[in-house]
């Protein structure tokens, strides 16, 4: 299906825009998450004639949103930060600090390399805004199409990544695609880490309700994780961690199903 009619408002038009948006941005995570870049979650708004866009300067839009914790490690205050895609002028990187009365575009750093960049070049492009945040790309906004303009043209050039159904109104990064990505980039870093060579044993003080709490959040991601492995990991890991507790010390090399389990899947 085409729309070649840019005055097109219907709601089939924006579902397809937020379809191939939310394609693009979930394949930034990929890559993202490939870098052990905690993602949490993607967004995608695709209603290209909404007026209250104008104030922006803009119209379909997309963003990728990262754990509080990363957002406080990168810049080591609160507030708002997070990776924006706009329709008119491509990837931006923003920080609201709490509080600043600053708005978005008082805040972004441009990324410039057009509008569509790979997903490469915009993990490239946040590598540069972990090194200086306030440094990286351009406070100089760049524009690459008028707004409310041809979206048959934007929504060709945006298939080329793929398409993802977001399955809400308006489009929400709660997607089942999103999910997997996510699982199955935890599975392979817990693949990782539990068959790196030359490991120690560690002496961890920890309380019985704090393993018992841990033991839980494994089980919360054996019975909601989108990933069969990374459930099965969680599953014999939390069975480890119980075993050992009961049987002491001595039995930290008896209790290691979830090594054994990564060590097949490695």
């Amino acid at each position: 299906m085409t729309y070649a009619n840019a005055e097109d408002c219907s709601p089939q038009l924006r579902s397809a825009l937020e379809a191939v948006i939310g394609g693009y941005m979930a394949a930034v995570a990929e890559v993202l998450l490939a870098e052990e870049i905690p993602v949490v979650s993607v967004s995608a708004y695709g209603d290209v004639h909404d007026p209250s866009q104008d104030d922006f300067e803009g119209d379909v839009e997309g963003s990728v949103e990262f754990a509080p914790a990363f957002s406080r490690t990168l810049l080591g205050d609160g507030g708002e930060t997070g990776l924006l895609w706009c329709g008119v002028s491509g990837w931006c990187f923003f920080h609201i600090p709490e509080g600043s009365g600053r708005s978005l575009l008082d805040s972004a750093r441009w990324m410039g390399s057009g509008l569509t960049p790979e997903p490469v070049r915009v993990a490239a492009f946040l590598s540069e805004v972990r090194l200086d945040a306030r440094a990286a790309g351009s406070a100089d906004r760049p524009f690459y199409r008028a707004p409310h303009s041809e979206p048959d043209v934007l929504l060709r050039r945006l298939e080329a990544f793929g398409a993802v159904d977001g399955g809400a109104e308006p489009w929400t990064g709660e997607s089942r695609a999103v999910a997997r990505l996510r699982s199955t980039a935890c599975r392979r870093r817990a693949v990782e880490a539990l068959t790196a060579e030359d490991q120690e044993i560690v002496d961890v003080a920890i309380h019985t309700g704090e393993l018992e709490a841990l033991a839980g959040l494994l089980a919360y991601v054996e019975g909601d994780g989108a990933d069969d492995g990374l459930r099965e990991l969680a599953r014999r890991l939390a069975r480890d961690l119980v075993l050992r507790a009961r049987d002491g010390v001595e039995s930290v090399d008896e209790h290691r199903e979830a090594f054994s389990y990564a060590e097949k899947q490695g």
